[in-house]
């Protein structure tokens, strides 16, 4: 599973586990089932075992969220995790959209099951690459959103400095914002600014971000704020559709 949220694209928000009658019939055809990535599951063959049904043996498993914030993170906007889904295995194609191969099942999801049912049919083609060592493997790819960065600039002395002699920049040039404005939030008069360019949702971030002042009569500007942490999905819910807010402290 890979997820372009994260730096090296693999997904740790979401686990691959066997159902109990998935353990069963891989017990009863001889099938080893290991994670050998952190994002990586793979389903062994014992040659030597009992033998694959390939008219009927489906190996059913389920996929479990096991990071409360990948909703958050993740480009899916239809998704209920309190619902059930289903996914068939294998696909068509060796890479697939996550949310496009995942479907809406009618059934009620079961407490403490996964949110996602998926069943690994053991077809003919699968029980031939294995024998020939040439494995089928399925890749689920997930997406992050953009949304543009909301700053609030709170005062800590009460008192506010003027919003037309600050100035967020980042250092690379590569990330432009709007010019500061007063805006309302939170009871309190605030300094506001807004991305000029919606960002991908990402782990780490390689933007530098500051706040200065307009300059001087010594012709030198004033850092007020030398570091701008970026804003985190979650952490302010309360932020418009297709932005991410984070506040600050001068």
């Amino acid at each position: 599973m890979e997820h372009d949220y994260y730096d090296n694209l693999a997904c740790r928000a979401l686990a691959f586990r066997l159902k109990a009658s998935g353990v069963d019939l891989c017990r009863r055809r001889g099938l080893l089932f290991r994670q050998t990535a952190v994002n990586e599951w793979t389903l062994l063959y014992d040659c030597d075992s009992a033998g694959v049904d390939t008219s009927s043996d489906k190996v059913e498993a389920e996929l479990c969220i096991t990071d409360p914030a990948f909703v958050l993170f993740t480009d899916w906007a239809a998704l209920r995790p309190e619902n059930a889904y289903t996914l068939e295995l294998p696909a068509s194609r060796d890479t697939v959209e996550a949310a496009e191969a995942i479907r809406e099942s009618a059934d009620r999801r079961r407490i403490g099951s996964g949110f996602c049912s998926v069943s690994i049919l053991m077809t003919e083609k699968i029980l031939a690459a294995a024998q020939k060592e040439k494995h089928k493997t399925c890749t689920l790819r997930f997406h992050a959103p953009q949304c543009k960065w909301e700053y609030l600039l709170v005062p800590r002395d009460g008192g506010s400095p003027d919003p037309r002699q600050c100035r967020m920049e980042e250092q690379g040039g590569t990330l432009a914002f709007t010019p500061f404005k007063t805006f309302k939030a939170y009871g309190l008069e605030v300094l506001r600014t807004v991305s000029q360019e919606a960002v991908p949702m990402k782990e780490h971030y390689a933007y530098r971000l500051k706040v200065f002042s307009s300059a001087t009569g010594s012709g030198r500007r004033q850092v007020l704020l030398k570091y701008v942490p970026p804003p985190e999905p979650g952490k302010f819910l309360d932020a418009e559709p297709g932005l991410l807010r984070q506040v600050c402290y001068l």
